[in-house]
């Protein structure tokens, strides 16, 4: 499908007016998750207005923080599939949230319907999509540059259909008389909650103890100071299963720390000795006062 690939702040500018002046646009993001570096980035904004697509590259040199903002805080009413996790992204990193935004996840989910984007789409609009070649591209990598055309379809295809998902959905909801269950839940829907640090996560934080769950979150940090430096995922330097055993065992000794951990990674072991060694020290003064 035809698309205008917008990579700068001033084009962004000038397109949100043209959006302003819509009905509604879909849109939907594509992000990065501790897949391939450490953190959490904004990586593709498509749009859909009715007439024309458009990928938005958030990573281009030119675009503008500002610019990007403007268009989260737009008037115009954005039709998504499950915006709570992208707007947690935005809260996260540009201290902002979405406005204005129908999600149709949740009108589905006051429907009854709790599956995915693909299976609302066979389920409602009778269209079956190639579930197979959407798989393949779920864990690609976003931050790569330039996109593959392959990339590009499977990102405009999440907004292909939003539009006569809202219709269709609108007169569900219509006539099974769940208007006010759905303006209820699309508030909470809306509502960006505190996010959970990483060591509380894990599967077995919530039956540690104190001492565990302090332990857990010192070596948890010490992992992702690791991360950071080497911008890896966190996986990359040390499995999450380690971290929860030692955090579990609370060590004595470093060197009980450390056959908990097992063989480390030769590319991180230095640095990984040395965080880990500061958060078993961290501990043990703790223990102290």
């Amino acid at each position: 499908m035809d698309f205008e690939y917008v990579s700068t702040g001033e084009r962004l500018e000038g397109l949100i007016s043209h959006f302003n002046g819509k009905e509604r646009i879909a849109v939907d993001f594509e992000g990065e998750f501790n897949l391939h570096i450490y953190g959490e980035h904004l990586c593709l904004i498509q749009v859909f207005d009715g007439e024309r697509y458009y990928i938005i590259d958030p990573r281009s040199r030119a675009m503008s923080r500002e610019a990007l903002i403007s268009f989260f805080n737009s008037k115009v009413k954005k039709v998504w599939f499950d915006m709570q996790s992208d707007n947690s992204l935005l809260k996260k990193n540009y201290n902002t949230t979405l406005v204005n935004v129908l999600d149709v996840r949740v009108m589905a989910m006051c429907l009854g319907y709790t599956g995915n984007l693909t299976g609302l789409v066979e389920r409602y609009l009778g269209i079956r999509v190639e579930v197979e070649e959407k798989k393949k591209l779920q864990q690609t990598n976003w931050l790569k540059r330039p996109l593959s055309a392959e990339q590009l379809s499977y990102a405009l295809s999440d907004v292909e259909y939003l539009f006569q998902l809202e219709d269709v959905l609108t007169l569900e909801i219509e006539k099974a008389g769940l208007e006010k269950m759905f303006s209820s839940q699309m508030k909470k829907a809306s509502i960006v909650g505190e996010e959970k640090p990483g060591w509380k996560k894990i599967g077995n934080w919530k039956f540690l103890n104190g001492e565990q769950r302090e332990a857990t979150r010192e070596y948890f940090i010490a992992r992702d100071v690791v991360a950071r430096r080497f911008n890896v995922p966190a996986y990359f330097v040390l499995d999450k299963h380690r971290i929860s055993d030692a955090g579990k065992a609370c060590p004595k000794t470093e060197e009980e720390l450390f056959r908990i951990l097992g063989t480390l990674n030769t590319r991180f072991e230095s640095y990984l000795t040395e965080s880990m060694k500061r958060a078993f020290r961290n501990l043990q003064q703790k223990k102290e006062c």
